[in-house]
């Protein structure tokens, strides 16, 4: 039994060794075929150690690299997709609005003393006065860049926004002002909006009537990059005066401001802004300036103001 073993070990041994000179054999003939042959990048050896390495290598797969990202990115944040292909095709950043406004109107300047000539400030206060109005009027040419603009289509559009936009904050639909107000004057209303909830005001009741024509006090051109100006604003600042009644309410429904009885004369001066050059753009409310009281004087403009204010 021993001795029958250890031939069919013998036997399996003998099989085993064919089998493996055969594999040997068909691999030397591949090899000659093909002495470049690689796997998964990595060239296979000839089988005879005298031939000559090959010199072809099929390209190996390389690793994963880092998408670069663009300068002032932090690390861990992915850029738009849009982004990169706005910086490959050379796209100009669009500027919504500025965020200033350029000579902001405090009413008629008075004119400068007669002993202010004696010195340099009376000059300066008579060349800024002769400017202001060529500035409006520069600023009107431009608007006629603006398609179907006309100082009636512009006054009966701003009457149109005066109305809408009181209405939205005293209802407190801040949202609604996004296209309507520019990035400014949208804060500045949030600002207000908090200030009377903290005050406890928890509804706004607020009518208008008998509003007047509004009037164009003054026009100016912003150009917020020296560099680019096609890349230019339109800032018409216009008067509003109606009859309005307000009276605010807390949530237990009492007064709590205003006078719900009666309509009272309300003066507002207005900042509307246009920009030129870009898609859909419209005029929007940028700021709302403080109304003179009655008989208050305009204050004069300080000695190093500049001379040629609003067209920047």
């Amino acid at each position: 039994a021993e001795l029958s073993a250890a031939r069919g070990g013998e036997a399996i041994m003998r099989n085993a060794g064919g089998a493996l000179r055969s594999i040997a054999r068909a691999a030397r003939r591949v090899h000659a075929r093909e002495p470049s042959l690689a796997l998964d990048g990595c060239v296979a050896r000839p089988s005879d150690p005298a031939a000559p390495m090959p010199t072809t290598r099929v390209t190996r797969r390389g690793m994963a690299k880092e998408t670069p990202r663009a300068s002032g990115v932090p690390k861990g944040h992915t850029v738009p997709a849009g982004f990169n292909n706005a910086r490959s095709q050379g796209l100009r950043a669009f500027l919504l609005s500025p965020g200033v406004i350029a000579d902001p109107y405090r009413g008629p300047r008075p004119w400068p003393a007669l002993s202010s000539f004696l010195g340099t400030s009376g000059w300066k206060a008579l060349v800024r006065m002769i400017s202001r109005p060529v500035h409006d009027v520069l600023t009107l040419g431009q608007c006629q860049q603006i398609k179907g603009f006309t100082r009636d289509n512009f006054k009966a559009e701003a009457g149109q926004l005066y109305r809408q936009i009181s209405q939205l904050i005293a209802e407190n639909h801040v949202t609604s002002l996004r296209h309507l107000v520019t990035e400014k004057a949208l804060t500045d209303i949030k600002r207000e909006a908090k200030t009377r909830e903290k005050a406890g005001w928890g509804k706004i009741v607020w009518e208008i009537r008998d509003l007047e024509k509004p009037v164009t006090l003054q026009g100016r051109m912003i150009f917020p990059n020296p560099q680019d100006k096609q890349m230019a604003f339109a800032q018409m600042t216009v008067g509003f005066r109606s009859h309005q009644r307000y009276a605010a309410y807390d949530a237990k429904g009492r007064l709590v401001a205003g006078d719900p009885s009666g309509f009272l004369p309300v003066e507002d001066v207005w900042v509307l802004e246009h920009a030129f050059k870009l898609p859909n753009a419209r005029w929007r409310l940028a700021a709302r300036l403080p109304a003179a009281a009655p008989g208050e004087k305009a204050p004069r403009d300080a000695d190093d103001a500049p001379l040629v204010s609003g067209w920047m």
